[in-house]
């Protein structure tokens, strides 16, 4: 670790020297430290996508643990969780798949090449300062051409507020039932210019480690609602992870910063059977490793004019055993390598305030990124893909009209060690956004965007189910909303923000497993068109009865019909597609006295189907999730001593979120910290 930080430092003063003569009149990078103002609540966003964002605020008074907690507490969001610490944890937005959405930590992207989907169960809530989930084309074009490529993008923003000392440290420890326990140590530490004041260095390191072993009571059902039950414990649901973190922020003056990151992930779990046919027992075994390091470096360089250039390394490693599986050797064990290279460059001109009379900016990003798999099955030929993306992008208006574009350029080049290929692809994909501020502070957006995923490693080669003719699936994305900004009244009592947005979406060459020659035998086959039609209500609201007691409501309802529009004929038409409900929806209710916070949070999800045809026997049923939340935060002798008490799923529901994967039930989770 010390080697690592003493690395990074001499590459921040290489930057220092290398760097050419600025124009000090502009202002500072935006990735700079926001500090926050006022209470917890949560602004919905008056840009042209729809935007929703959560603070570390809003997130330390919400029953969350994991990353894929939080996003339950999002309109449109459904997260496939397979249950437990360990379980794996996938999100949809909107009814697009996991793989429509992409996540990106710090302004750069994670990927997964063989599956196509991040499991935001690896990721912590320890050192994220907000997520931002944003669907469509928002107003910030200076970013990379790789974050215009999903139809939905998740931001993980890590804390950058700076503190009231140059040096911070903060120790937590969690703790639950079932085995649970997870500490955790922060240490951040600033060191400014004593000659220049824009001039800093400021370092952090986290570390995490969880422990679980997984094994919650729940109830089984061998038939129908007449059918007997017995009381069971999760088997094999353990995980031991270890996640560790260093970041390092360089100001060199008011227009040059450099970022670096690197993260490390260490895992070993047990994989649970679906309780399925009286087979409770598991043996299967899972270990990942993941590490990445990533630099962006961003320059103001002429009036107007900035430039940011960032590279990343990524390499993950997963080895899945099956002791039980019926082969030559006696069991299954895969090992799998990814690994990534990434470069990204953008330059933005806007024009400056004193020459325009309308707000003008365009970006022009270029990405390159080569990934790899290597595998130690036979089926696997250690796929690769080449790849590049060029982005264009404007914005202009005035005070109350704002209109962005983006057209974004792709190819996909695949290659392969053995004589199995996937094709090779190009595409242009444009997207178009607008906002109208009209009176009363009500302002109207609308946004369209066409997008695509590639197939995956594992839809092209994986055995006996790749096909390697498989298209792109096609996204067709379109929006129209409102939203109320916050507003002030009584004395600045009073805040308050709404939105409501309706939606259709069009996904065309769907790519889905169907049966090839009998029921066992399986392909990944562009088969699928689906029609996602709904709409989305948020509201934000926060009173202050007196100084130091306050009363805070959020609130989202989304309603979604998403269906098959594939075969006229076949059974599933017009059918609502697998694992996305009609009806969903969150919300929470918190008081704050200068003693103690609580927090009441619901979370509501009605019935869905497990498979495409909507009969009774592929049903899962709807549930009501209700939490618990208390905490406050003591000042002792310049020092800040937190409690934080979890009661989980109060009414001890026995509920699916996957069919054959029972989710814990009442659950019980206690923190504390110390920190100064």
């Amino acid at each position: 670790m010390i080697r690592l930080v003493l690395t990074g430092m001499i590459i921040l003063f290489c930057f220092r020297f290398a760097a050419a003569q600025t124009d000090t009149t502009q202002q500072p990078t935006r990735w700079l430290p926001e500090v926050q103002i006022g209470g917890w609540y949560s602004k919905i966003e008056t840009s042209p996508a729809a935007v929703q964002t959560l603070t570390v605020h809003q997130i330390e008074h919400l029953p969350a643990l994991q990353l894929s907690d939080a996003l339950k507490y999002m309109s449109g969001v459904v997260v496939k969780d397979y249950g437990g610490t360990g379980g794996m944890k996938t999100v949809s937005v909107r009814g697009l798949g996991s793989q429509h959405t992409g996540v990106a930590y710090d302004g750069m992207s994670l990927t997964d090449c063989q599956t196509g989907q991040i499991d935001l169960g690896k990721l912590t809530l320890d050192n994220v300062g907000t997520l931002t989930l944003t669907t469509g084309m928002d107003q910030d074009i200076f970013k990379p051409a790789r974050l215009f490529s999903y139809s939905n993008l998740l931001n993980i923003n890590t804390s950058n507020i700076f503190p009231n000392r140059p040096f911070k440290m903060k120790l937590a420890l969690t703790m639950g039932l079932y085995g649970f326990v997870s500490p955790q140590l922060f240490l951040e530490n600033l060191i400014k210019s004593k000659t220049r004041e824009n001039r800093f260095v400021i370092w952090n390191l986290s570390a995490n480690f969880t422990h679980s072993n997984g094994q919650y009571p729940y109830i089984l059902h061998y038939g129908g609602i007449t059918d007997s039950v017995s009381r069971e414990r999760r088997q094999n649901s353990d995980i031991n992870a270890l996640n560790l973190e260093a970041n390092v922020k360089y100001s060199m003056n008011a227009d040059q910063q450099l970022l670096v990151k690197w993260y490390y992930y260490d895992s070993e779990r047990g994989l649970p059977s679906a309780t399925v046919f009286y087979n409770l027992n598991s043996s299967q075994r899972l270990w990942n490793r993941n590490t990445f390091a990533q630099a962006q470096y961003y320059h103001h360089f002429r009036q107007g004019w900035r430039y940011q250039i960032g590279g990343k390394f990524n390499y993950d490693y997963t080895r899945y055993l099956d002791p039980e599986y019926l082969n030559a050797e006696g069991k299954l064990d895969n090992h799998y390598h990814q690994y990534e290279g990434y470069l990204t460059n953008v330059v933005n001109y806007t024009l400056p305030k004193k020459d325009r009379q309308a707000d003008f900016s365009v970006s022009l990003a270029n990405d390159l990124f080569y990934n790899q798999l290597n595998s130690s099955t036979m089926e696997y030929t250690n796929p690769a893909r080449f790849s590049t993306m060029t982005s264009l992008s404007v914005r202009g208006g005035k005070k109350v009209f704002t209109i962005v574009g983006n057209l974004l350029f792709t190819t996909v080049n695949n290659m392969s060690q053995g004589e199995q290929l996937g094709k090779n692809y190009l595409h242009l994909s444009p997207a178009v956004s607008a906002s109208l501020n009209l009176k009363d502070r009500v302002t109207l957006r609308a946004f369209y965007k066409n997008i695509f995923r590639m197939p995956t490693f594992n839809d092209l080669y994986y055995r006996e189910v790749g096909n390697l003719n498989l298209e792109p699936e096609k996204t067709h994305q379109w929006n129209l909303g409102a939203v109320l900004e916050q507003q002030r009244m009584a004395a600045g009592k009073v805040y308050l923000s709404a939105s409501l947005d309706g939606y259709f979406n069009i996904v065309k060459d769907k790519i889905v497993a169907f049966p090839s020659h009998n029921l066992f035998s399986w392909t990944m086959l562009n088969y699928g068109t689906v029609w996602i039609a709904g709409a989305e209500a948020n509201a934000n609201l926060e009173y202050q009865f007196v100084k130091k007691y306050y009363l805070r409501f959020n609130g989202n309802c989304t309603y979604q019909k998403a269906v098959d529009r594939t075969d006229p004929t076949g059974k599933t038409f017009n059918h609502q597609i697998p694992y996305t409900p009609v009806w969903s929806g969150s919300t929470s209710l918190g008081f704050e006295t200068p003693w103690i916070t609580i927090t009441y949070a619901v979370i509501l999800c009605g019935k869905r189907y497990a498979l495409g045809e909507n009969i009774p026997a592929n049903k899962v049923p709807g549930y009501v999730d209700h939490s618990i939340t208390l905490s406050h935060e003591f000042d002792i002798r310049q020092t800040k001593l937190g409690l934080k008490l979890e009661l989980l799923n109060l009414a001890n529901q026995n509920y699916l979120i996957i069919r054959n994967y029972p989710m814990q039930g009442f659950g019980l989770r206690g923190r504390i910290s110390w920190g100064f």
